[in-house]
């Protein structure tokens, strides 16, 4: 299974351009697509609705979109009509597979004075597997002008993905009305999960000790069944190598920093086979992190 998380900066390329189309051919192969800051009824990219764009160029994916910024861009018209139109900014999921259910959590955020500080989320995607089961993804946008907010939305997100198997899937149990019987079994809510996306944050930062385990001396990480794994590492790739990010593109005297990760469960990850960037995509201030998983049902 092949996976990627892209933060597609609204399709603004690095030649200055937007080009939705460009974004769709850096991602597409991938069995699960995660994207982050896709938009919908911008000035700035064209006053369009980009998810429904993205659905129809990659039209043999199943998606859902989750805009964690929400605000009103309606228009009055002449006569008192109203086109009513939500400026939105979120996460998007693509599978080759069906999307059995999705929910949107907005992540917690500080009124900041001095910067601006939009609200973030994580989109949270149930993914029917080939053949037998399913898998949970979770795809996030962290902050990126405060530790602080990163350092509770690691917490709301952990809590997040601990509560979700003993909820269950979006219902449970049966109804006894005739009203509802087109909803047929009750989604799953599996176990394993990979969580990914653009968390604003190094591995040098103490946000990423969080994630995955701190260090001890000599001893590197200690890790339990609670932290994540980070799949760049598990792939064999050191902690600090990599670039996702360069403020000032990928040039020698650019910021450049991996900030997009995936993570994965403990009990996954003997599960990944390799990860990679695509240094070489021009759709975005980003790069696409890909990772490939040893994911068919066992047993």
């Amino acid at each position: 299974m092949k996976i990627v998380t892209y933060n597609i900066q609204f399709g603004l390329g690095k030649d200055g351009c937007y080009d939705l189309e460009r974004i769709a051919s850096e991602v597409e192969g991938a069995d699960i697509i995660a994207l982050q800051e896709v938009e919908r009824y911008w000035r700035r990219s064209g006053n369009v609705d980009q998810p429904a764009l993205l659905g129809q160029i990659l039209n043999r994916y199943y998606w859902v979109y989750g805009p964690y910024f929400d605000v009103d861009a309606s228009t009055p018209l002449a006569g008192g009509e109203v086109k009513n139109l939500r400026r939105q900014f979120g996460n998007m999921i693509l599978s080759k597979t069906p999307i059995l259910s999705s929910r949107l959590f907005p992540l917690p955020k500080s009124a900041l004075r001095q910067r601006h500080n939009m609200v973030v989320g994580v989109l949270e995607g149930v993914v029917e597997l080939p053949g037998d089961g399913a898998l949970r993804i979770y795809n996030a946008h962290f902050s990126a002008r405060s530790q602080h907010d990163r350092m509770t939305q690691i917490g709301s997100i952990r809590d997040t993905i601990r509560r979700a198997p003993a909820e269950g899937g979006a219902w449970t149990g049966g109804h006894a009305h005739s009203l509802w019987v087109e909803d047929g079994a009750p989604p799953p809510m599996p176990e394993s999960f990979v969580l990914l996306g653009d968390f604003n944050l190094e591995a040098k930062d103490p946000e990423y000790d969080h994630l995955v385990g701190p260090r001890d001396g000599d001893h590197g990480r200690l890790t339990s069944k609670e932290e994540f794994i980070d799949t760049w590492v598990a792939a064999g790739h050191d902690e600090n190598e990599g670039v996702t990010f360069a403020a000032d593109g990928l040039t020698d005297d650019a910021q450049a920093m991996r900030i997009d990760y995936a993570f994965v469960d403990a009990s996954m990850k003997d599960r990944v086979l390799g990860a990679r960037i695509d240094v070489a995509a021009q759709g975005s201030d980003h790069q696409p992190y890909w990772v490939e998983l040893d994911y068919a049902p066992h047993g």
